[in-house]
């Protein structure tokens, strides 16, 4: 039966070298460090060949066997020697693993942002608790982003009526005519006026008008 290294089962495909692994309370706390060639300056895309300092960086990542990851990180501050560069010094990355100023691990982000798309704060909260995954309310709606702004303004855009909660609660939706796609939702109350362009259904007259 052929086994497999930590490397291999918690970081597989990363320039990774794992010093020791230490369970402490339900945490599995990871040593690792960076064992890749020097990563290029993220200003100005040259590589580095004088190594500044090194220092211990500490990730949380995604469970393994039950437990909560915490991976401690030694990594690597290189010198830029480019005299146009801007930059004097630099961290090294891991990509697919850290990104600048974040504590959470790529993987465990993307899992934070599926459980705040489906369950939002407080029910994910509860949820990436259950998982051992570190995901804390402020921090799973954090990872939910704004729709990106279209290309173009709508050019015919389409008003209509529906009720959130027939009787008691009613809303506006903006609809671009051309894509059949929803532009916006307008919530308890009908637009003020409708912006030029837009098509909408003509209120019925009354009999004092059509007489």
């Amino acid at each position: 039966m052929e086994t497999e290294s930590f490397e291999v089962v918690l970081f597989p495909g990363l320039d990774l070298v794992v010093r020791q692994a230490t369970v402490v309370g339900e945490s599995l706390m990871v040593d690792a460090a960076c064992c890749g060639p020097p990563r290029p300056c993220p200003q100005c895309q040259h590589s580095a060949a004088r190594v500044h300092s090194r220092y211990w960086r500490q990730v949380a990542g995604l469970p393994a066997g039950g437990r909560q990851v915490i991976v401690r990180l030694r990594v690597r501050r290189f010198f830029c020697d480019q005299m146009q560069c801007r930059r004097r010094t630099y961290v090294e990355q891991v990509p697919g693993l850290t990104e600048p100023r974040l504590r959470t691990s790529t993987p465990a982000r993307s899992a934070m942002r599926a459980v705040a798309a489906e369950l939002g704060g407080r029910p994910g909260q509860r949820l990436c608790t259950k998982l051992r995954i570190h995901g804390r309310r402020t921090a799973l709606l954090g990872q939910l982003t704004a729709r990106p702004v279209p290309t173009r303004a709508p050019r015919i855009l389409g008003i209509d009526e529906f009720a959130f909660r027939k009787g008691r609660t009613y809303g506006t939706v903006l609809v671009d005519v051309e894509s059949s796609r929803p532009v916006d939702v307008l919530p308890d109350e009908r637009p003020a006026q409708s912006p030029p362009g837009s098509m909408s259904t003509p209120a019925p007259r009354s009999s004092a008008e059509t007489a």
